[in-house]
């Protein structure tokens, strides 16, 4: 029970329950986005360090790494929205509810309507996963492990991805668990400049009209959040690194 919202005039449960629904999918999006295209991304300009798309990737990689997350909001709504009109600028679109969730995954409306803000949340995060592995790939190739894998004929697929990669998860796991954390805190900013209607947007309102329960509400409910995903790292390094599992 976090009370009732001063400007609103409702539970505070009921309005986060309310806004839920468009955090997490646009978070879940952007995690799903920055992992998979950093960590291929990551592997690819590892291994292929000196190819012309591994200098090409590398400097641009510092745009996502250095810009604000607000400027790269704006400057897709001005390519994709006010100059090619190709994609909605604000809101969720058209959602479809399931039981008690709304969600935009069901409805090409939708799901256009994710496509800016999910980008803009997920450049910074992909870039930096993509820099991490990369590096990590670099390190680990060097090593006498794998120059043994391939003095033995093993084909570069399983060097690469049997050897190498799975000895560079443990870091890349870290850092991937706190930003999926930083994703759900931060998120703030790109559902304020998109207006999406989810938490991080209502706790901007919150904040202007010094709504205390909705801020402690909010601040409460991502501590869990953050809790709940070291959680879960702590235990994709048991599955990622088995030798851990000996030690106490």
């Amino acid at each position: 029970n976090f009370g009732i919202s001063y400007a609103l005039q409702r539970p505070v449960s009921t309005l986060i329950a309310e806004r839920m629904p468009a955090t997490l999918e646009l978070v879940a999006t952007s995690a799903v986005v920055a992992i998979v295209l950093g960590v291929l991304l990551g592997v690819y300009t590892g291994i292929n360090r000196h190819s012309w798309i591994s200098k090409t990737i590398m400097p641009l990689s510092l745009i996502g790494v250095s810009l604000p997350t607000f400027v790269i909001g704006i400057l897709l709504i001005y390519i994709f929205s006010v100059t090619l009109g190709w994609l909605p600028s604000f809101g969720r679109g058209e959602v479809t509810q399931i039981g008690g969730w709304s969600t935009n995954f069901l409805t090409i409306g939708g799901l256009k309507a994710l496509i800016l803000p999910s980008t803009t949340l997920a450049l910074f995060q992909m870039a930096l996963i993509m820099r991490l592995v990369r590096s990590e790939m670099l390190e680990v190739l060097r090593t006498d492990y794998i120059k043994f894998a391939r003095a033995r004929g093993l084909a570069p697929r399983v060097v690469h991805f049997g050897h190498a990669l799975r000895n560079t998860l443990v870091p890349v796991i870290t850092i991937i668990g706190l930003n999926i954390g930083s994703l759900i805190a931060f998120s703030i900013i790109t559902e304020t400049v998109f207006q999406w209607p989810g938490m991080g947007l209502l706790f901007i309102q919150s904040v202007t009209f010094g709504d205390i329960p909705v801020m402690a509400a909010y601040l409460v409910l991502i501590a869990a959040m953050f809790v709940f995903i070291n959680v879960v790292v702590d235990i994709l390094y048991l599955i990622a690194d088995p030798r851990l599992r000996g030690r106490g």
